[in-house]
């Protein structure tokens, strides 16, 4: 029996969507944002490197009474005049340079390159999350969709039972309990193939919001969950210093932090800038001693600043940077340990489930050979119901937990693969 009616629907392979992640999620986005903003501030002038230019012109207007008494050579002369206009126009570039600031603008541009980085770090992070999310996912629709063909052969199997109930009951050879019991069963299993077919529903929706495109959209996916039996501690323990982005995260705040005590400690020292300078001014009067005026010319120097006391604000900053620089060089060493302590947990749980795997799959063997003596069995009339019904549970169950050992598996493949930064070796 099959669940749902049989529609055209676009097949999604693991490859696809994780190319369709990779391209929509909305946190890959937002963090490919942030990075770019890292990006734009390691600059140069943004650590204080490049000279600063400024430039200022204006033009202002008066209308003034003006009334003067001059002494002049041949005696004292006036002028008089009644809303006399004036107009001054001025231009100015000012230009002032840091040439040295006890190396403190090294310091800074440093410390920019490193939060760039940081910045890449944290979208790799968060791009191995996600694939690691669409991974999960997708292979979560195919586990609920085997347990679906599971559910189906059960409810089969109860089909075949109250077939068999019911013409041993019509014939007189059979009980109607057996017949009514049979057919509890029937429906309960159908109930199940039900459920198990809204899991399905839900499963996709979830894959449908990590693409970041419409929950609606149908699909179908490739079967079965196929591990990667081959990993090795060694090589995984490895590749965690090398290529974990959490730690390599860790590594650069612990440069962050490097860099901005060495700032601090540049405030200890003098700081020397060039000052160059032009200056247009010129004046128009219709009235007055002065009737025009043109001054222009540049002015250039050299200006040193050096704080000398400051109330220990200086050695106080300085301080409290040495001692985040420290604190950061513990978040280091504590990421390392706990994710060595998760890589070694996952390993063992990977190990485990392998060898559940061959366990649980000699056990399903074993229960379709017991499931079909005991229809044999009840077709025969030479057992009752409840031994068939016991062997369907034995069926169902060996089958579930195969496939719960491969999942299992699967997640411990897909997380060691995640702490390693291995999901993902570039982006698109």
């Amino acid at each position: 029996m099959s669940y749902g009616p049989v529609l055209a629907q676009e097949v999604l392979t693991l490859e696809q969507a994780i190319r369709s992640g990779l391209e929509n999620n909305f946190g890959i986005r937002i963090a490919e944002n942030d990075e770019e903003v890292a990006t734009n501030n390691n600059r140069a002038g943004n650590a204080g490197m490049l000279p600063i230019l400024d430039l200022e012109a204006g033009k202002s207007y008066q209308k003034q009474n003006i009334d003067l008494d001059i002494q002049g050579s041949e005696g004292t002369f006036n002028i008089s005049r009644d809303w006399a206009k004036s107009d001054r126009l001025g231009a100015s570039a000012q230009l002032n340079w840091t040439i040295f600031d006890g190396l403190g603008m090294f310091m800074s541009k440093g410390r920019l390159q490193a939060l760039e980085q940081w910045g890449e770090l944290n979208t790799q992070q968060i791009v191995q999350n996600t694939v690691a999310e669409i991974q999960i996912a997708y292979y979560q629709i195919i586990l609920e969709e085997e347990r679906l063909k599971v559910l189906d052969e059960n409810l089969e199997i109860s089909q075949r039972r109250m077939d068999f109930a019911r013409n041993r009951y019509e014939v007189g050879k059979g009980s109607k309990l057996d017949y009514l019991s049979a057919q509890v069963d029937f429906n309960s299993d159908q109930s199940l193939l039900i459920q198990q077919g809204e899991r399905i529903q839900n499963a996709k929706v979830d894959l449908n919001v990590i693409l970041a495109r419409d929950v609606d959209a149908d699909f179908t996916i490739g079967a079965g969950i196929k591990v990667d039996e081959d990993l090795k501690y060694d090589q995984l323990a490895e590749q965690l210093d090398r290529s974990n982005p959490e730690i390599l995260k860790a590594l650069q705040d612990h440069n962050v932090a490097y860099y901005e005590y060495r700032e601090r400690q540049a405030n200890r020292y003098p700081s020397i800038s060039l000052d160059v300078s032009y200056n247009y001014n010129t004046r128009d009067n219709e009235a007055g001693q002065l009737r025009s005026s043109t001054i222009d010319g540049v002015g250039y120097g050299v200006t040193a600043r050096w704080n000398i006391f400051n109330g220990f604000n200086t050695n106080r900053q300085v301080q409290n940077a040495r001692i985040e620089h420290r604190s950061t060089l513990l978040v280091l060493e504590e990421t390392k340990l706990l994710l060595a302590g998760d890589l070694r947990k996952i390993y063992n749980n990977y190990l485990n489930n392998l060898q559940l795997e061959k366990l649980e799959e000699e056990s399903l063997i074993v229960a379709r050979e017991n499931e079909e003596i005991a229809i044999e069995r009840f077709r025969l009339g030479v057992s009752n119901s409840l031994e068939l019904r016991e062997a369907q549970r034995n069926l169902v169950s060996a089958n579930s937990r195969l496939l719960n050992a491969k999942f299992s598996t699967k997640l411990a493949e897909i997380e060691l693969l995640r702490l390693t930064g291995n999901l993902v070796k570039s982006r698109p």
